[in-house]
């Protein structure tokens, strides 16, 4: 078997040196870099078994198939009916559909063969066929590479997965957050009563906590842009992406009231040192994102903001209205909010934070922090057995 893949620089080629066939790459530019075989002739694409598209379809943090719809484009006189076209990229339901409207524009492959696959984790990838025989021969060609293979009925819910995966993760974060917020009003130590009420059957609750993942956000707020297209209700999704969108705005309140009620301070006479921007391994996209969002709450109203995460640039920090500084700098800010759990927040000594403290997660043990104004979102401090 002979299956051409058709990459774009992003793509990582690394990984199909086990895959079920003889390979090679198209590179009309000569821009990747790989140890397969290269091939810039069109004419090969009417001369293998399978070709694989790669094409990157998340631009800035953000669903964009031009280049998927570019390269269907580039070859459309050039595919015959027994070559199977693969979709190997993350992209919105029906966009293979989508896509082989464009190779086969005038109707003329009865019998185009489609199939798309991805992997969903590090250990498992999904297939889908527009038929078995499509499906099969998807299977086959990736079994050698692939710790588990998953497969579904249709292409368009393939596609769908990866985009449910995320948005129900926002919606676990939404119901902590939530909650969280009203546990304050409330008096209650939602930690303890996450912990708990985990023990049920079936109840994965989970902590509250901004969302400072690209992903999370991108593809539940694709839900409500799907769910425009094609004319159906959406109010679950803008309801979760609202209320963790909120969470930036409570960190901003709670910072003001702990400085106000326990400093006496206005909040234009004070620093705020913000501790984690993202939990990608870069700023894919500032679009909901939760720091960013408190940044510029914060300077609107004539904040001195500072911020630390060692990924994003300087110069996105200041952007905002911020300054960039070190870990080091952040004990000295009137108020320090962290924003991100990670092992270097986890480790701030409490002996040196001169005034105020807030988490927007639960990552400290408050015993630690009893001898400082520490705060957390949804962990009210009360004394054991006190009732407010």
């Amino acid at each position: 078997m002979k299956t051409l893949i058709y990459a774009d620089y992003e793509t990582d080629l690394n990984k199909y040196k086990n895959l079920n066939s003889d390979v090679m790459v198209y590179d009309e530019t000569g821009i990747i870099n790989t140890d397969f075989e290269k091939t810039d002739s069109l004419d090969m694409f009417s001369n293998v078994d399978a070709v694989i598209f790669t094409q990157n379809c998340i631009i800035n943090g953000e669903y964009d198939t031009s280049k998927l719809k570019e390269a269907c484009i580039k070859i459309q006189n050039c595919v015959l009916d027994e070559v199977l076209l693969i979709f190997d990229t993350k992209v919105p339901p029906r966009t293979v559909l989508k896509m082989s409207k464009v190779i086969d524009e005038y109707g003329l492959i009865p019998d185009i063969k489609l199939a798309y696959t991805t992997e969903i984790n590090d250990n498992l990838r999904i297939i889908a066929g527009k038929n078995d025989s499509c499906l099969q021969k998807a299977v086959n060609l990736y079994e050698t590479m692939s710790n588990e293979i998953k497969t579904v009925k249709h292409i368009q819910t393939a596609e769908f997965i990866p985009i449910l995966q995320n948005a129900y993760k926002d919606a676990l974060v939404a119901l902590a957050n939530e909650t969280a917020i009203l546990s304050e009003a409330l008096t209650i130590d939602l930690t303890e009563a996450i912990d708990v009420a985990n023990t049920g059957e079936g109840i994965n609750l989970l902590y509250p906590q901004p969302i400072l993942k690209n992903e999370i956000s991108r593809d539940s707020e694709e839900i409500n842009k799907l769910a425009n297209e094609y004319g159906e209700p959406s109010q679950l999704s803008e309801t979760i992406r609202n209320t963790n969108n909120y969470v930036a705005y409570h960190m901003a309140y709670m910072a003001e009231k702990e400085l106000y009620l326990k400093e006496h301070l206005a909040m234009f006479e004070t620093t705020v040192a913000i501790l984690g921007i993202t939990e990608d391994e870069e700023l894919i996209s500032e679009k909901d994102n939760a720091s960013l969002t408190l940044i510029d709450d914060f300077v609107s109203r004539d904040v001195e903001v500072w911020a630390h995460d060692d990924k994003v640039p300087e110069e996105i920090i200041e952007e905002h209205g911020a300054k960039k500084i070190t870990l080091e700098e952040a004990y000295e800010a009137d108020c320090i909010i962290v924003m991100l759990d990670n092992e270097e927040y986890r480790q701030l000594n409490p002996e040196r934070i001169e005034k105020v403290i807030i988490t927007a997660l639960p990552i400290f043990d408050q015993n630690k922090f009893e001898n400082v104004k520490y705060s957390c979102v949804g962990h009210y401090r009360l004394k054991e057995g006190e009732m407010l």
